[in-house]
């Protein structure tokens, strides 16, 4: 009866450790099996959200805030004058034997320095530059600064009105004037038309 009483408490130890085994067993695969979906599942759906949040702020960007803002500018600009019969003495020479004189004006405003010191000699209708002696050529001549052309890599001054000369010699005076102004403000040489017409064109005409 004992031996029969062992090989009972031994059977029912045998069968409890197997449920025990099948029980802890089976559960593992179950348990990892799932997690490389998730895994997966996560690292495809953060790119789309990443991407989505950075897309969402550029639409909501203004274009014209991409263009470049010019602001006027409060400074002095260099005009030229004539001095007669100067034979070069006080700037550079100009036809008949006279010389151009470089002026420092009062500030102006302007957003385009080429325009701004055109403007200003354009503006200025006095034959004669206060007690200096200097001659204003254009002092009849009703021109206003249409465009300046940047393209190219070129500057061209485009300006239209009437141009109204003296002499013959005030053709040489009035060339000088015009370019060594725009000259100046730009630092580097500048193409000038009037009414569509270059500036030796324009000036050929008179």
């Amino acid at each position: 009866m004992r031996s029969m009483g062992k090989w009972s408490i031994t059977a029912v130890l045998a069968t409890g450790a197997l449920i025990l085994a099948g029980c802890t067993g089976n559960p593992t695969p179950s348990a990892t099996a799932p997690a490389p979906a998730t895994t997966a599942a996560s690292a495809t759906t953060t790119p789309a959200s990443a991407t989505s949040g950075t897309l969402a702020p550029a639409s909501n960007v203004p274009t014209d805030s991409m263009e470049p803002t010019v602001l006027p500018k409060n400074a002095s600009v260099t005009l030229f004058y004539i001095a007669m019969a100067d034979g070069g003495t006080s700037g550079p020479t100009v036809g008949c034997g006279d010389s151009a004189v470089a002026v420092t004006s009062p500030a102006v405003s302007f957003t385009d320095p080429v325009e701004g010191a055109l403007r200003t000699l354009l503006e200025n209708h006095s034959e004669e530059i206060g007690q200096s002696g200097l001659v204003n050529t254009l002092w009849q001549s009703r021109l206003t600064v249409d465009s300046i052309d940047r393209s190219g890599g070129t500057v061209t001054a485009h300006l239209t009105g009437t141009l109204t000369m003296g002499g013959e010699c005030d053709i040489p005076r009035v060339e000088q004037q015009l370019s060594l102004t725009a000259q100046q403000a730009a630092g580097a040489p500048v193409a000038i038309t009037i009414n569509g017409k270059t500036l030796s064109e324009a000036l050929s005409l008179k």
